[in-house]
């Protein structure tokens, strides 16, 4: 009989080991890779933060060496076009202003993430009407886009500051009933990199949080003086309003700042008008109000807004310098046609006469609304009836 061969039975436990360590070389493997390559994408966004704060910083100083090149300038043979002292304190407010934003870089590094090289932003520049000319005039898109949380906001806010996407537009104040334009409010917008214009009603309340609010006024000033240098209106009565944030009166940097610029540009006073809000003016005795008085003595004038309780005193605010004061036309309308009124136009429009103040009605923005007005004295409108904040004349930077 032929021997029969039984195949000898594999014990799969030695097969299961040697399963198991493959599966844990490669699981540390695996983690290995993915290691390494997180510490490339760091190393990556490190690096991408550090270019784009390399051109933050770029833009920042040409700002300041734009200015160092008129003071040069002025030690030529041209007659120089503007006195050194008005070109010095310019660039002291771009130096205060490009301190600031370096020292409150905020949540730093991780603050976002890095953007993609962008296209330079041509420079908005807001002209005035001309007097034989046609003016064309274009809106810009502005956002009011639900979807932006306050963390986004405030980059899109220290983004813009950083690379001077603090864009001014104007809008036109007319004589009523005329509806001749004879005054624009200054208003600042930050440009998105994707272009939109994101207004104050966004960032406002985070830019006062974050301590930003002073360096946007600042940026907002310097723009608008600019524009005032390059394109003073013929008329001489023509003022444009700038608005300055009440946060910024209690810095005293800022004011410091704001007041030394000023003096030393007092030519300035017979074309700009600051606009304060009503809410959160410091009462008397306050050494704001010492401070605003010193500016009404250099010639400067102010107007008085967002204004939410009418019971005001315009002796106290002529007193200051104020020469406008601004009230929204529901507002007025509500005390108005109420039964009875609780406010009579005439008394007030009298008493604001008396001291020598306008009174401008904001926020027209149909027909009807502007009949109603004009059963009253005032003197001045403003709204999207006679034009909305608009934009013209870019040029490359």
């Amino acid at each position: 009989m032929l021997p029969v061969h039984v195949p000898m039975a594999i014990d799969p436990v030695p097969l299961s080991l040697l399963a198991a360590s493959l599966i844990l070389v490669l699981g540390l493997g695996l983690q290995a890779i993915l290691l390494i390559a997180a510490r490339h994408r760091r190393l990556a966004r490190q690096i991408a933060y550090l270019a784009r704060d390399q051109r933050e910083l770029r833009n920042a100083t040409d700002l300041l060496g734009q200015r160092l090149d008129e003071i040069v300038s002025l030690g030529g043979d041209e007659t120089p076009a503007r006195d050194l002292t008005e070109v010095v304190a310019e660039v002291r407010v771009l130096q205060t202003l490009i301190e600031e934003l370096w020292t409150r870089k905020g949540d730093g590094a991780e603050g976002g993430a890095p953007g993609e090289d962008e296209a330079e932003l041509a420079e908005a520049e807001i002209l005035p009407p001309s007097a034989g000319g046609r003016r064309v005039l274009s809106a810009a898109r502005e956002t009011d886009d639900p979807m932006l949380n306050p963390r986004e906001i405030l980059e899109i806010v220290r983004e813009g500051l950083r690379n001077n996407r603090i864009e001014i537009m104007m809008q036109p104040t007319v004589t009523l009933p005329q509806r001749r334009v004879i005054h624009y409010e200054c208003l600042s917008r930050i440009r998105t990199k994707t272009g939109l214009l994101i207004t104050p009603d966004h960032y406002i309340g985070i830019a006062e949080e974050e301590g930003l609010i002073g360096a946007i006024d600042n940026m907002t000033l310097f723009r608008l003086v600019q524009h005032v240098r390059r394109h003073r209106g013929p008329m001489a009565e023509s003022r444009f309003f700038c608005n300055i944030s009440n946060r910024s009166l209690e810095d005293a940097g800022f004011f410091e700042q704001f007041s030394d610029f000023l003096t030393a540009n007092a030519t300035l006073a017979q074309s700009i008008v600051f606009e304060f809000a009503q809410e959160g003016f410091p009462a008397e005795p306050s050494p704001i109000r010492d401070k605003l008085l010193a500016l009404s003595e250099a010639g400067y004038r102010f107007s008085l807004d967002h204004i939410t309780d009418l019971d005001i005193d315009p002796e106290e605010f002529a007193a200051l310098g104020f020469k406008f004061l601004k009230i929204d036309a529901a507002l007025l309308l509500s005390y108005a046609e109420h039964e009875p009124p609780l406010l009579d136009i005439g008394l007030l429009k009298g008493a604001l006469d008396r001291v020598a103040m306008d009174l401008i009605v904001e926020h027209v923005e149909n027909e009807d609304i502007l009949l109603r007005l004009l059963d009253h004295p005032v003197d001045f409108g403003q709204g999207y009836l006679f034009g909305g904040p608009m934009v013209e004349g870019r040029r490359p930077r």
